[in-house]
């Protein structure tokens, strides 16, 4: 098959979007050419990629199969104006591209949460030779709809349409959360679906013995989506408890969270700046227990982050405030502790059963491997999404 990768997020960035698609491309480039129609990256912001750290892969800083668009537009401008005219802007381009050559490929593969894109890509005439997928990694206008500094009531009927006239143009849709399965099926019941979670490749797979001094961490996004208040609330929990929290953090409300630590003085929380998925990983896996908080809303607490498989993958007990499908995983497999909204005392009281019971703990970093092995590698995932694709 010849494959068209559409993502705002691809690689050197980091986070779990751009991740998942480097991947994509990766193993679907073994049995299929490849192309991907990207952007430069720029997430959380430009500048971060001017180091070479980030671009560690040689093969793809090489490949002409990565094709990045020129945007006049700055997506991280401050102003809400101007970042919905980077987002026109790109599916613009984005339309004219597919419009153009999409005859030159079987698949075009197109993934949200940027919805401007897919719309920009299906909701033109279709060649009927090829199929069009779509990738569903957050539930769209929901998600948006949950954030306090975005108002979009006036438009959200209109959204919701456009949503499901996307879901009908796409010919089959790939989700990376079991538990989007019935709120798509609700909509178009015969629409074919595959549950392709976030994964890790073999050769990140490592572990470590359970470190002594007992540690928290907490790694990723501190955005609109992500309960800052509630981040605060266990920074000063665990800080009482003695118990070292670290966070690697990046997003709006990153450096607020980082001044409020130095601020309140506090000796067992610390704050590091963005690093690389590798660096983050060896973090990971020197820690006792993988945090992870979302803002308590029906959307944020029922999607599957990244950082939580980073967790279970890393051999590292999971403790989230997430409910729905995350926090069946977590609970009914035994790899960390999951309550819907849960409180910042019982999250603490998670962490410190954790800290309290060493045999639990092992009990706990075991079976985060032997999930790992069943759910959560890429080398085995990638022939569900081949034969997806293909059938």
């Amino acid at each position: 098959m010849k494959i068209l990768l559409i993502t705002q997020n691809f690689y050197p960035e980091i986070g779990s979007g751009a991740n998942r698609l480097k991947n994509l491309y990766r193993y679907l480039s073994i049995n299929n050419e490849v192309e991907v129609l990207t952007t430069h990256p720029s997430y959380p912001n430009q500048k971060m990629y001017d180091e070479d750290k980030y671009w560690n892969n040689a093969q793809m800083n090489e490949s002409s199969d990565i094709m990045r668009l020129k945007m006049r537009t700055d997506k991280q401008s401050k102003s809400m104006a101007m970042r919905l005219l980077y987002y026109f802007e790109l599916a613009y381009k984005v339309r004219v591209y597919v419009k153009k050559y999409q005859h030159l490929y079987d698949v075009v593969y197109v993934t949200t949460p940027n919805i401007f894109i897919p719309w920009a890509a299906f909701f033109q005439k279709k060649n009927k030779q090829v199929k069009r997928i779509l990738e569903v990694r957050d539930l769209w206008p929901d998600s948006v709809k949950d954030i306090d500094k975005m108002n979009i009531d006036l438009f959200y009927p209109v959204l919701k349409f456009m949503e499901k006239m996307l879901y009908k143009k796409s010919d089959k849709i790939v989700i990376n959360n079991e538990g989007f399965r019935s709120y798509i099926s609700n909509i178009l019941p015969k629409k074919p679906q595959l549950y392709l979670p976030n994964a890790f490749t073999e050769e990140e797979v490592a572990f470590e013995v359970a470190p002594d001094n007992f540690r928290v961490i907490y790694t990723g996004n501190i955005g609109f989506a992500q309960s800052y208040e509630k981040l605060q609330e266990m920074a000063h929990q665990l800080e009482k408890e003695k118990i070292h929290f670290k966070i690697i953090g990046y997003g709006v409300n990153a450096h607020l969270f980082q001044s409020y630590i130095e601020y309140n003085d506090f000796k067992y929380v610390t704050f590091e700046e963005e690093k690389t998925r590798e660096e983050c990983l060896i973090d990971i896996r020197s820690s006792n227990v993988q945090l992870s908080i979302l803002k308590e809303s029906d959307v944020f607490l029922t999607v599957l982050p990244g950082k939580v498989i980073d967790g279970i993958a890393s051999g590292v007990p999971v403790v989230t405030n997430l409910g729905g499908y995350t926090s069946t995983l977590i609970n009914s497999n035994l790899v960390g502790y999951a309550k819907e909204n849960a409180t910042t005392s019982e999250l603490v009281q998670a962490i410190r059963q954790i800290k309290n019971d060493k045999a639990h703990e092992n009990l706990l970093r075991t079976n985060a491997r032997n999930l790992l092995e069943s759910d959560f590698l890429w080398e085995r995932n990638i022939k569900k999404l081949e034969n997806f694709l293909e059938n």
